[in-house]
């Protein structure tokens, strides 16, 4: 008896040869990589989140020289320290890559390619995770762009002003500039899990703007006193420990904690993410 095995070539009647390939977790990358390229809202996110840091980095320290000197009329800029004066576009930042995260999450569902997406994918896990891979790789690139773009610029306004300035290689000024920018990428993490999650782009940013903008500064001002322990494991409070993002409550972790914290959301809601896109129907 003759066994018959399976050639990974096909050739058709008029002799054109097709390749098959082993679907993998790289060429699904590389799939996911191929579709944020292309599309336009990628390259607008990127380049309008590096313009926020660096455009508003150089504006706040401007209006800080404008300040100096005035303890009278001491605007919001002027009492801030120099770090997080120029930092202060991410508070826009958040925003903006927590919104790319949604669309790179939901987009699918609203044009319904999700169904063709998981049929060329059985492994529905490893559609998540490839799109979380890209966009964290993307992220980091462009957040450390502007967060350094950010700190040199605003620095060099501070200075030109003969204002309060910092350097790198000062007391947790590193931490604090490296630190933002894997918060930035944290927020759009965050914001592709809950497009997986919630399958609309308006309701998981919706959900990320309420959960990291919104809530943390209504608790920090309503709860009362008693509840800062536990406010301080908030998205926004726990990256406060290694950033200038503002935080809720009074008291805040330690940068290490903060950061372990943080990745914990991260992977709970992707996650989240996991578990809905491979237990329900698309």
């Amino acid at each position: 008896m003759t066994t018959t095995i399976p050639s990974p070539t096909t050739v058709l009647p008029d002799r054109r040869l097709i390749r098959h390939y082993r679907q993998s977790f790289g060429r699904v990358i590389r799939f996911e990589w191929i579709k944020f390229r292309t599309l336009r809202a990628s390259w607008v996110g990127q380049a309008l989140l590096v313009a926020l840091l660096i455009g508003f980095s150089a504006l706040a320290a401007a209006m800080s020289n404008n300040r100096m000197g005035d303890t009278g009329r001491a605007g919001r800029f002027a009492e801030m320290g120099p770090v997080a004066t120029v930092l202060t576009g991410a508070n826009l930042g958040v925003l903006v890559v927590g919104v790319l995260g949604c669309i790179l999450g939901a987009r699918e569902y609203g044009s319904r390619m999700i169904a063709s997406t998981v049929a060329a994918v059985p492994r529905r896990w490893q559609v998540v995770l490839s799109k979380a891979v890209v966009l964290t790789a993307v992220l980091l690139v462009s957040t450390l762009v502007g967060v350094f773009g950010a700190f040199f610029l605003g620095m060099s306004v501070l200075h030109s002003g003969g204002n309060h300035t910092a350097a790198l290689g000062d007391p947790g000024v590193l931490r604090q500039v490296v630190g933002m920018a894997g918060y930035l990428t944290a927020a759009g993490l965050l914001g592709m899990g809950l497009g997986v999650l919630l399958r609309s782009v308006a309701g998981s940013i919706g959900v990320l703007i309420a959960g990291l903008l919104v809530l943390p500064q209504l608790a920090g001002a309503l709860l009362p006193a008693s509840w800062d322990p536990a406010l301080k494991y908030l998205p926004s409070s726990s990256a406060a420990a290694f950033t200038t993002i503002d935080r809720a409550g009074t008291d805040v972790l330690s940068s290490g904690a903060g950061a372990a914290v943080l990745v914990v959301w991260v992977l709970a809601v992707v996650g989240g993410a996991v578990w809905a896109i491979s237990r329900r129907d698309v």
